[in-house]
């Protein structure tokens, strides 16, 4: 029975250690997920800003509905980004009609901020793939394949996107974890575990000295003393 106890204890340990390694790669997943939605937002903003200067230049309903959607919730990320690479290559376009517009000096500070957003929106997507790859490779290796699901660690996913609209995109959904419900679920249900296991084996060993003393008791020499 005391055997039983030590490696329920040893198995809670393997558990704590496994939970505390997934729950710090899944905040920086989370991380590096957020530094690419403000990478991505930020380019969006900028974007809506360039196609401002050129309605200065082209008035036309193709401008006046031309906007790019800002919403850089996890779901809609990927395609808001997708998008304003259409967008983008659009206003060029029109621009590229305009001569007056192609020199104007704030077209161009846009028109570098937007590239430089661009080259962070890369940079940003690859530190978080990365971030996702150390953390499911930990949650696939063993003995954390075992228990990464019902501590609540699923599958982190990647992010791909391509900014010319013509790969598949990949969202980036909702990636939620742990917060210490269930770990704190499973310290109490092992806690009751062991004190159960802890109760039977006093009961055994109660039994056993039990047993012990009827033996001796049974096993002593019996009879009247002589003089």
């Amino acid at each position: 029975m005391v055997f039983f106890i030590i490696l329920f204890v040893l198995l809670l340990i393997l558990a704590a250690s496994s939970y505390n390694a997934l729950q710090k790669l899944a905040q920086d997943v989370r991380e590096k997920a957020s530094n690419a939605q403000v990478a991505i937002s930020k380019k969006l903003a900028l974007i809506n800003q360039l196609i401002d200067v050129v309605k200065n230049y082209q008035e036309g309903e193709q401008l006046i509905q031309l906007k790019v959607s800002q919403d850089t919730s996890a779901a809609n990320l990927a395609s808001s980004y997708q998008q304003s690479g259409t967008v983008l290559a659009t206003v060029q376009g029109i621009a590229e009609k305009f001569p007056n517009l192609k020199a104007n000096e704030q077209y161009h500070r846009l028109v570098d901020s937007i590239q430089q957003c661009e080259q962070n929106i890369q940079e940003s997507r690859e530190k978080y793939n990365h971030a996702v790859k150390e953390y499911n490779t930990k949650r696939l290796r063993i003995p954390t394949v075992f228990i990464a699901r019902a501590m609540g660690f699923p599958e982190a996913p990647y992010l791909q996107f391509d900014v010319s609209g013509m790969n598949e995109i990949t969202p980036l959904q909702d990636f939620k974890t742990d917060d210490g419900e269930r770990l704190q679920q499973l310290f109490a249900g092992a806690g009751n575990k062991i004190a159960d296991l802890a109760t039977q084996a006093g009961k055994a060993g109660k039994g056993l000295v039990d047993k012990v003393k009827e033996s001796q008791k049974d096993s002593s020499p019996t009879g009247d003393n002589s003089e």
